[in-house]
Order: C-alpha cells, then sequence, then structure tokens
C-alpha cells in the first residue's frame, strides 16, 4: 500500500516530530489543523483516546471547523506507542531549551506538535515542504497533507465501516461523507451487488434461494 511505503520513508528519513504528526493524522482521519491543535492534556494514554476540541492554523488557535468536529476518538496502539516515544523525545528536546512538560499529563496544555529546530509548535504552511519531499522520494503520485484523510476515509469505506461511524470519526456529518466520498460508495455499492449475486451463483441458486 502506498501509504505504508510513504509513512515508511518519513520514519526512516524525517524526524519523529514529523513522522509522529504525519502517522497519527494517517491512523486518526483528523485534519491538519486538528493534529497541530492537540495539546498533551487531550491524550489518555488509559483510555486509548484522543480528544479533539481547537484547532491551530496560520493565524492562530480557535474552534474546529464544525461543531460536529469537536470529538473523542479511540485510537491504536500504533499510535499510543508512537506518541510515548514521541513525548520522550519532546522532554529531551525541550530540556535543552530550559523548559519541561508537566509531569501530569491531563493538565499539560502544550501542544503535542513542536519543531525539532527550536521547540515551538510547528508553523502549518512549513510543514507542506517536508511532506512533498517525502512524496516525491518515495516515488509516489503527488498528494497532500490533506489526502492523508482522504485515505483514511476510504480505506474504511473499503472495508465496510458504517458512513455514519466515519462521520463521527473524521467530524463531519454523514451527509458530507455522501458528498465527498460519494464516488467511492458507489463503487461499493456495486460490488455490493456482484458479491450478492456471485454467492447465490456459488450456491446453485439463478433467481432465488431457500429461506
Amino acid at each position: 500500500m502506498q501509504l505504508n511505503v510513504l509513512l515508511d520513508h518519513i520514519k526512516r528519513n524525517e524526524n519523529i516530530a514529523y513522522y509522529t504528526l504525519f502517522l497519527t493524522i494517517a491512523y486518526t482521519g483528523m485534519r491538519k489543523g486538528e493534529a497541530l491543535g492537540l495539546q498533551w492534556r487531550n491524550m489518555d494514554f488509559d483510555n486509548r483516546t484522543i480528544t479533539i476540541e481547537r484547532h491551530r492554523g496560520n493565524n492562530g488557535v480557535g474552534t474546529t471547523k464544525t461543531q460536529n468536529s469537536e470529538r473523542t476518538i479511540k485510537v491504536d496502539d500504533i499510535i499510543l506507542q508512537q506518541l510515548k516515544s514521541y513525548r520522550t523525545a519532546v522532554k529531551a528536546l525541550l530540556l535543552s531549551y530550559g523548559r519541561k512538560l508537566n509531569d501530569n499529563i491531563s493538565k499539560d496544555d502544550s501542544f503535542i506538535f513542536i519543531s525539532p529546530y527550536n521547540g515551538e509548535p510547528f508553523i502549518p504552511t512549513g510543514l507542506n515542504a517536508t511532506f512533498n519531499r517525502a512524496v516525491k522520494a518515495s516515488g509516489l503520485p503527488a498528494t497532500t497533507i490533506h489526502g492523508l484523510r482522504h485515505t483514511h476515509a476510504t480505506i474504511l469505506m473499503n472495508n465496510g465501516i458504517p458512513v455514519k461511524a466515519i462521520a463521527d470519526r473524521l467530524g463531519n456529518t454523514p451527509e458530507m461523507i455522501h458528498t465527498v466520498y460519494g464516488h467511492v460508495l458507489q463503487e461499493l455499492e456495486e460490488h455490493t451487488i456482484s458479491v450478492f449475486s456471485q454467492s447465490l451463483k456459488e450456491n446453485g441458486a439463478k433467481s432465488g434461494a431457500n429461506l
């Protein structure tokens, strides 16, 4: 899968901060601004969740894009372990600047994703060059950071996850999912019809089945 190729390249060639950020976006489907708005207190390692409640962009910190965008989502061990490793790296980085994280993570309002070069929160537009370089070096078709969100949604759809569940995870409405990913849903519907028909044929049925 192209996503695996890209993430593997970033892991091997970029700083842990970039890898952790892009991995988090890819595995959660959150928007770039939502990821940059995460603070350590939004992490709940015990309950395996991330709470998205703000957006950070070129104009500073603000509310999320829509009311539906404020949400708490489950994450798997890959993300949890990576964020734990990254937090250790952040502690070492901040120490070099005479700063430190709050030992009580539930009260730590410092931003998670910071530049390895100055210890300050990432500049949103500055991430594009790093991502584009990684995509090109991986030999993959051009895409954007937002493309990671689309890939996340498409993978969930292709694996039969209900539209409502996908919408909740992405901070969208089901209507928006149908609008943005209508072509994917149509392909899945056609595949569903094909699977049903093929299943009946394999069981020797031509126009019906025993109830």
